[in-house]
């Protein structure tokens, strides 16, 4: 009984990190809280800060599976933006106008429509309540070296990996728009997104992210303005 006690001992502390999920969105820096009913990262901040994770290969460190399809290509990764709740676009992109910053540059809008993407792929990213909708995509590279990453819904299972952050600022949004929600996925063979091609990894709905009900940057000045003309007032007539 003993040994099998110490052989049960040693296999637990032997035992490896829990996989990490190939692609992952995250918290960046300001008010964002995880919705532990949804599995969903969430922040009511405008402009907002968001991490995106991706593996390594098992070579280098990575606890889990490797992104993408192959070694040795660029690690080129989709990021998708979509309308809440589900509103179909007949006029892209008229339900929200947003501005993605990455690595100091801004990404152009490599795609739009309605559904659920890559409108190419038949097994595109699951619906997990937030597709069928407008949505747009934005391409970007996970370019950056090695370090060590985590499973952003635990904070737990530390691998290797790289991360990439993007500055999102909501300019506008339509009045049918509550929120927006962020997806993750990558593509099989050389990485960039075609006609044809399916999806590779794709973060879990559990490692997603999204905006709560978030005021327009005008509209918040606006808020603000007013409260400060507010004070000042109520000043001037205590001053009285």
């Amino acid at each position: 009984m003993k040994k099998l006690l110490l052989a049960s001992a040693i296999w637990a502390f032997a035992a490896p990190a829990l996989a990490l999920p190939s692609l992952q969105l995250g918290a960046g820096s300001g008010s964002w809280t995880y919705n532990v009913t949804t599995g969903t990262w969430e922040t009511p901040d405008n402009p907002l800060e968001l991490l995106a994770f991706a593996n390594a290969t098992a070579a280098d460190g990575g606890i889990g599976d490797y992104a993408w399809s192959t070694t040795g290509t660029s690690q080129i990764a989709y990021l998708v933006v979509s309308a809440v709740p589900k509103i179909p676009a007949t006029e892209p992109p008229s339900l929200f106008d947003i501005t993605v910053d990455n690595d100091s540059g801004t990404l152009a809008l490599y795609t739009s429509g309605n559904g659920a993407p890559p409108l190419s792929d038949p097994n595109d990213l699951a619906p997990h309540g937030i597709f069928t909708t407008y949505f747009e995509v934005y391409e970007f590279n996970f370019d950056g070296g090695l370090t060590g990453i985590y499973n952003t819904q635990t904070g737990l299972d530390p691998g290797q990996g790289y991360t990439e952050l993007f500055d999102i600022t909501i300019n506008s949004l339509d009045a049918s728009v509550e929120r927006l929600h962020f997806d993750l996925f990558t593509i099989m063979g050389s990485g960039s997104l075609g006609a044809t091609d399916q999806v590779e990894a794709f973060a879990p709905f559990t490692h997603d992210a999204e905006t709560s009900e978030v005021p327009e940057p005008a509209a918040a000045a606006m808020l603000l303005i007013g409260l400060a003309g507010l004070g000042w007032f109520g000043h001037r007539s205590r001053t009285r």
